[in-house]
């Protein structure tokens, strides 16, 4: 039977958030076509969810440490259990990553794949033209351009393993991808080795499909934001509970987080008067919002306290006028422990962006 695979690891309770929605968005499609496909969840016995609709795949300590190559590198675990379930069903297996919402029936997602025939969740593009490109280029050089037996350049073009589905009949390549991956991880700590070996063994030895058009992997953008909403609709999977009814209907996530209108009026106001670019005024509308809630929601405001902080240091193609320190004031060194309802980490991302902001002579939070 097809199987969508599901994998859990850890003690990271936002991930069994994650991990609901999205079984439960998937699961939602099967009700009317049952037996035609399976949702297994791989887990220790701590993290196994009997409140889910799911079978359960038992992964032992010592799979889960060997697999995760003795605590060195935690997303080889992925090709590890895919492998496993490959031969353990006998069947093509999908394998969903916990941040991935279903759009469409997951039915369709294996019709694209086959003797053959693999699917990942999107094409990402050129190793050259990624924010690693830095990594890569030492790890060609340091490898000589070989890894595990493929060739690796930085034309070469990796896929997102987000989604990564496999037909039993190719379960062979499993292993080339690991060696071509621990090669990777012999040269480099390249953050997405997994992925990487998977595009470059499955790009050479079947033809590679995408599903971006069926599912959402909110691994970026929004992501805070649905943490924000799922937390609202399953109040006590985050406290290490469950949920006590898998067919209750799923509220569509909102990925378009609007300020109140004075607030983007004001952020209007900014941006003009420091003649900045629109992103800028996103980022001023975040923190009015931000500090607005923090005494009446202070879960939605570390959402808009990060979604400000994500704009001023990724989000803007111009550098911030020098007068960002005076516009997030209280987001400042001296005044963020003033922000109790702040998380202590999230207060340290902010004093980590003024130190960087600090080392750079045209912005500094103390001018």
């Amino acid at each position: 039977m097809k199987t969508l695979l599901f994998l859990i690891y850890g003690n990271q309770r936002i991930y069994h958030l994650e991990l609901t929605y999205s079984i439960l968005s998937a699961a939602r499609f099967l009700k009317d076509t049952p037996g035609g496909l399976r949702i297994v969840l791989a887990a220790d016995a701590h993290n196994q969810r009997p409140d889910l609709p799911v079978e359960h795949l038992l992964l032992s300590p010592e799979m889960v440490d060997d697999w995760q190559m003795g605590g060195t590198y935690n997303h080889a675990i992925k090709i590890h259990a895919l492998h496993h379930a490959l031969v353990h069903f006998d069947a093509p297996v999908i394998l969903i990553d916990s941040d991935t919402v279903f759009r469409a029936d997951p039915a369709r997602m294996f019709d694209r794949i086959g003797p053959g025939k693999a699917l990942f969740h999107k094409r990402e593009g050129r190793l050259g033209d990624t924010l690693e490109v830095a990594d890569w280029r030492d790890l060609v050089a340091g490898s000589g351009g070989v890894v595990g037996g493929f060739p690796l350049t930085l034309d070469s073009v990796m896929f997102n393993s987000g989604v990564l589905g496999v037909d039993p009949q190719d379960v062979h390549l499993m292993d080339k991808i690991k060696a071509v991956m621990q090669d990777m991880r012999a040269h480099s700590r390249v953050f997405t080795a997994e992925q990487m070996a998977a595009s470059l063994v499955l790009g050479a030895q079947t033809e590679l499909s995408a599903c971006d058009d069926l599912v959402d992997h909110y691994w970026g953008g929004p992501r805070d934001y649905y943490h924000y909403q799922m937390g609202q609709m399953f109040p006590d999977v985050l406290a290490g509970g469950g949920i006590t009814a898998p067919d209750q209907p799923l509220a569509p996530l909102v990925d378009d987080l609007r300020g109140r209108l004075d607030h983007r009026l004001a952020a209007r106001i900014k941006r003009i008067q420091r003649r900045a670019e629109p992103s800028y005024g996103a980022a001023y509308t975040a923190y009015l919002s931000a500090l607005s809630l923090g005494d009446t929601d202070p879960k939605l405001a570390q959402v808009w306290a990060i979604t400000a902080l994500s704009i001023l240091r990724w989000g803007l193609s111009e550098k911030p006028p020098q007068a960002v320190a005076q516009d997030f004031t209280q987001f400042s060194p001296d005044r963020i422990d003033l922000q109790t309802w702040m998380r202590p980490d999230l207060r340290d991302r902010w004093r980590a962006y003024w130190a960087e902001a600090n080392s750079d002579s045209a912005f500094s939070p103390s001018q």
